[in-house]
């Protein structure tokens, strides 16, 4: 990747310029073939269907409805052969006069659009995916619905993680945030019909446990980028496509409802979906879908603090905090989605697409946390600490957390002989709202501290479920023990708008007997991050948490060694809301936690690209090249602990990177399709890292910073591919890929007389400087590298042999490796990349029954940074699924799915697996379901 300092988009706008030339100079011709490639019954379309004119090198793929469209045809007469992986090819002839001419063509057996293998069902789905990836100009994963619209998993992030060298990061059990080729959530991209995604959290990777399956037609994962998709992102692009009125033809009406039962609530989850579609006279379309779940889940958790190293017997221990954790929550998902289609003309076609997306986490938690277990120490085991006393706090939260995503878009295309002209408008917004909570905690009483109550040990010989015990549990198991030691509220909001404009143009050419697509265009982006933080602290003498516990405080399903307890209640504590006065404010801690997370970032991007697509005998060659400009206003606060004044930090950056990329696919045979690729990709620095806040510690030695002087991550990515395509339904493929990142962002500290150029401490006053001893922050460090390879295998059984008719398996597996180099010297892996993510399934779709067995591994990765010994490890993770589904007639299907059916907890651990940092179960699910279909 380049980067230059560019002020302006006159190379962005003579890039367009000479695309558009190019394209205007080559020779026209008026003949064309178009058409739409359906099932028997006409009532969808088949997308990625290759049209192909015999005895030339002209051919085509089918878009998202089936349609298709060869330019520059002589008049006269051809033979088509149209190719279909789960369908025999078919071959028609056609004759083009000098005005063009229309061919439609039909796949599939004749018989009803519910009963085909093709259309409907997990097979479908398989064929669908597996002609979209081969028709690709670019190495792309997709993940289809059947024709009728239905995805196996609750939320996207599910249906993401069985996808080829995808994995998830998961928040109590539900998979949050995803990762490409062990790239971060944070390095790559996600868009909702080509609308890239805000994010209601302070960073730019986006949660995708909000966002409905149900409300999708299909993913579309893009791994190797090409010029006219925005270049923000090192791993890929993730596309969620809505549904669409011309998905198929005439009325569709469907109708979802389903509960989930979850052994550890032992409660009933309602789910409910439905959708209606129509289209009228070919002209006008709307799809409409609405979608509602009210989810339980309780998880039971236990973690520690940190650990340290005993200098005396050379052991780690736990050197912090031991905690217990009760979470019972209610996730609410609301998705709604309204989408039109008009066909203005022959040649325009218009839309609206809208998404709305509200997802509440209802929560209470309580916390049972053991302090301080580096104080009067008794003795160090490698398998225990013993403390000469305990202190503990009990503590209740109670949180509303509400969550919005919204997109909308109005745009269209417009054919105009072989010229071809998209464009559309956009405005895309997300919030985070913390405002409806309070967490309280209560501490055991002074009293332990003064007497001898007796001694408390902690043994991690099962690291995962600790035992406590000793003397002084009898008191802390008491509580009328326990006083208010600390009150919180917090008013919190995150908001993330958009507004974005592209237009896109490209024109059919003939450079010779070269087919050519020409196409340019230029996008406009602009954001607005804006996060304010409001926290409020009160402290109240003499009240006991006796007052705020029931007689059956005890969880009784608690799975955990040690005893829980429901202290205090959280409904009982809410009480409290608004009843402290100004003399019980903890005015400095609520100054200061309140000033110091705000900020606002405005980020303005205007792209512009120029690229061919060449088709060159048995090769498909995307070639080009795309600007983006950046500019960038920061605005932040610098608090001084102990001091109510604020200095407002503003600061302003701007920059330019041209971005090339090729593609390449060459059919070697109809059955063996190789792949080569290469793209520069740029990806800006998280709003969190680079906003420009400041804290001064009380002693005025320290200071934490966020880093307005970042870099953006930049990489060159390269890719090699193989395919086979050895049967109707099946797919053999291999592909290598390596990163070369430059400028990757991993947080440091440093002594004052260490710190790099790249952070700014100008702002602060010369005597303040000169008293400073450490320094936190982020910063860029030099190369880091990222290579790996996937395997992919999809098989059709009955392909194999008869006896297996309408058993179908698949399988991939994707290994991985990388590196970066602190500013200590120390080399770490990227984090949250796992070095090896696998699925593997077995169904079977024939006649009324759909089944289907799975199986996805997540290995370990690198969670957090702390010291080279103790560093946070995500454990690997099995996580075990099957489903069935059978159908009564064409319009009613039953289904029941297991979820986490091995009952496979989560566990991090510090450095060694000996070690626990966080160990949650969340029990297995069974999901009860119907769906009815008109």
């Amino acid at each position: 990747m380049r980067r230059t300092n560019f002020k302006s988009s006159h190379m962005a706008l003579s890039a367009s310029i000479m695309a558009l030339s190019l394209a205007v100079a080559t020779p026209a011709s008026a003949q064309f073939l178009t058409g739409k490639v359906t099932d028997s019954t006409g009532q969808t379309g088949f997308q990625g269907a290759v049209v192909t004119i015999d005895g030339t090198n002209r051919s085509t793929t089918t878009d998202r409805f089936g349609n298709y469209r060869i330019n520059n045809l002589l008049p006269g007469t051809y033979d088509v052969t149209v190719s279909y992986i789960g369908a025999s090819n078919v071959n028609e002839t056609v004759t083009v006069p000098a005005q063009g001419a229309d061919l439609n063509i039909v796949l599939g057996n004749q018989v009803d659009f519910i009963d085909n293998v093709i259309v409907v069902g997990t097979r479908a789905a398989q064929a669908s995916a597996i002609n979209q990836q081969r028709a690709a100009d670019s190495i792309k994963t997709i993940i289809d619905s059947d024709g009728l619209g239905n995805f196996p998993d609750t939320t996207v992030a599910d249906s993401l993680q069985r996808a080829v060298g995808l994995s998830v990061e998961t928040d109590q059990g539900e998979g949050r945030y995803v990762s490409i080729r062990g790239i971060n959530t944070d390095l790559i991209s996600s868009s909702i019909n080509g609308v890239r995604t805000p994010s209601p959290e302070d960073r730019r990777g986006v949660l995708l446990d909000g966002v409905p399956s149900d409300l999708l037609d299909g993913i579309e994962i893009q791994k190797s980028l090409t010029p006219d998709v925005d270049a923000d992102s090192l791993g890929g692009v993730i596309n969620l496509k809505t549904i669409s009125a011309f998905d198929r033809k005439g009325q569709f009406v469907r109708g979802k409802i389903e509960g989930q039962y979850n052994e550890i609530t032992d409660k009933i989850s309602p789910k409910a979906t439905l959708t209606y579609s129509n289209t009228f006279n070919d002209i006008f379309g709307m799809a409409l879908s609405v979608n509602y779940q009210n989810l339980n889940i309780e998880s039971h958790n236990n973690e520690t603090g940190e650990w340290a190293l005993d200098d005396d017997s050379g052991l780690f221990f736990v050197a912090d905090d031991y905690e217990q954790r009760w979470y019972d929550l209610t996730r609410e998902r609301l998705g709604l989605v309204a989408n039109f289609d008009f066909r203005i003309s022959d040649n325009t076609d218009l839309y609206v697409r809208t998404l709305f997306n509200q997802y509440t986490d209802d929560e209470v938690r309580n916390k049972f946390e053991f302090r301080e277990f580096d104080e009067e120490i008794i003795a160090i085991s490698p398998t225990s600490v013993s403390i000469r006393r305990g202190e503990v706090d009990a503590e209740a939260r109670k949180r509303e957390e509400v969550r919005n995503i919204e997109t909308y878009s109005i745009g269209g295309k417009t054919e105009l002989d072989k010229w071809n002209f998209d464009y559309q408008a956009a405005y895309a917004y997300a919030q985070e709202d913390d405002s409806n909570n309070h967490d309280v905690a209560f501490r055991s009483t002074p009293e332990q501290r003064d007497s001898d109550i007796g001694s408390i040990t902690l043994d991690y010989s099962d690291p995962q479920q600790p035992v406590i015990s000793g003397p002084a549990l009898d008191f802390l198991l008491d509580p009328s023990n326990y006083e208010l030691d600390a009150f919180e509220q917090e008013f919190t909001t995150n908001e993330d708008t958009e507004l974005s404009a592209q237009f896109n143009v490209s024109r059919d050419s003939l450079l010779g007997d070269t087919q050519v697509v020409w196409k340019a265009g230029m996008k406009y982006r602009d954001r607005e991050k804006v996060r304010d933080q409001n926290l409020v602290f009160y402290e109240r003498d003499d009240v006991n948490m006796a007052d705020f516990i029931r007689s059956d405080s005890e969880i009784t399903n608690w799975r955990l060694v040690n005893r829980m307890f429901e202290w205090p209640d959280a409904n009982l504590t809410e009480a409290l809301r608004g009843t402290f006065t100004t003399d019980e404010l903890q005015e400095d801690d609520s100054f200061l936690e309140s000033t110091l997370g705000d900020f606002e970032i405005n980020e303005k991007i205007f792209a512009a690209y120029g690229m061919g697509t060449f088709n060159v005998g048995d090769a498909t060659i995307v070639a080009g090249v795309r600007l983006e400009q950046t500019n960038v206003d920061l605005m932040g606060n610098f608090v001084e602990e102990g001091s109510t004044d604020v200095t407002l930090r503003n600061v302003s950056d701007d920059y330019t990177d041209i971005l090339p990329s090729l593609n390449v696919k060459y059919d070697f045979t109809d059955k063996v399709i190789g792949r080569a690729a290469y793209y520069a990709a740029v990806v800006r620095p998280s709003f969190g890292d680079m906003a420009p806040n400041a804290f001064l510690n009380e002693d005025r030695d320290e200071i934490e910073l966020g880093n307005p002087n970042l870099e953006a991550y930049g990489a060159d990515n390269f890719d090699l591919g193989l395919e086979f395509y050895p049967t109707s339904l099946s797919v053999i493929s291999v592909g290598l890929f390596y990163k070369d990142i430059a400028n990757a962002i991993f947080p440091a500290r440093f002594d004052v007389a260490d710190v790099p150029d790249t952070v700014d401490l100008s702002f602060l006053p010369a005597a303040t400087l000169a008293g400073l001893d450490e320094i936190t922050t982020s910063i860029n460090v030099g190369k880091s590298e990222l290579y790996g390879v996937e395997f992919n295998y999809v098989q059709n059984l009955g392909d194999l042999s008869e006896a297996l008719d309408g058993f179908l398996f698949s399988g991939n597996l994707t290994l991985t490796d990388s590196e970066s180099t602190l500013p200590d010297g120390r080399v770490v892996p990227f984090l949250k990349q796992s070095n090896a993510v696998g699925n593997i399934a077995i169904g079977y779709d024939k006649g009324p029954w759909d089944l289907r067995v799975s199986a996805n591994f997540r290995g370990d990765y690198l969670d957090g940074l702390e010291d080279e010994d103790l560093d946070r490890i995500t454990d690997d993770r099995l996580l075990i699924e099957a489903s069935a589904k059978y159908k009564f007639n064409d319009n009613i299907q039953v289904y029941v799915e297991g979820k986490n059916l091995t009952d496979a907890p989560e566990y991090y651990y510090f450095g060694d697996t000996s070690r626990l940092s966080q160990y949650d179960e969340f029990g297995r699910s069974v999901v009860i379901g119907a769906r009815l279909t008109y």
